[in-house]
């Protein structure tokens, strides 16, 4: 199997490195650019379907993919963007401000309603697991968001930094063989370089 993360365009709200969390905040027009360069990068390969978070931003780049690559979209809520609960639409600035300077570790920020790490890791690889037995041996895109990506990332590969930032758009592609998966790029923007 060949599973090729792509997280969505850009949002007026990246811009404004707000946290968006389960907000359905649309792709900017440069997001939309974005989208269409990774859709013609893609385009070039093979794929037999892509998955998307319901979420708009997701869901918009993942449409323009499919069109591009001729190759159905199939919408799933699972692959969400971690819920920032009342932290949603703020700055990191804003955060600190509110939670007193303690809004870096994860049992600090439960009482604002953050979805746990540990819970996004479980439902992320929950999903891909399931696409490991019914997809064997495809070549899957799914788009999703850089939480999600990197909670899954963190779980697949014990090495991983998941403070790694994920651009948008950026290509991260893994290889499952024999059971075991392997790292061929993270967050490549190539597409984005010409």
């Amino acid at each position: 199997m060949v599973l090729c993360l792509v997280r969505h365009g850009e949002t007026l709200w990246n811009r404004e490195r707000r946290y968006q969390g389960q907000v359905d905040v649309p792709l900017s027009e440069v997001g939309r650019r974005q989208a269409h360069a990774v859709a013609r990068r893609l385009a070039a390969e093979r794929w037999d379907r892509v998955y998307s978070s319901d979420l708009v931003r997701a869901r918009e780049t993942a449409e323009i993919i499919a069109r591009h690559c001729g190759i159905p979209l199939l919408t799933d809520p699972r692959l969400r963007e971690r819920a920032y609960g009342r932290l949603e639409g703020l700055t990191r600035q804003e955060i600190e401000v509110l939670t007193g300077g303690k809004g870096r570790r994860e049992q600090d920020l439960e009482p604002y309603g953050v979805e746990r790490w540990e819970d996004l890791a479980d439902r992320s690889q929950a999903v891909v697991d399931e696409w490991v037995s019914a997809h064997p041996g495809e070549r899957l895109i799914a788009v999703s968001h850089g939480g999600w990506i990197r909670a899954l990332l963190g779980r697949l590969f014990p090495d991983w930094d998941p403070d790694m930032p994920l651009a948008n758009t950026g290509v991260t592609l893994l290889h499952r063989e024999q059971g075991r998966w392997r790292r061929i790029l993270v967050s490549d923007t190539a597409h984005l370089q010409v």
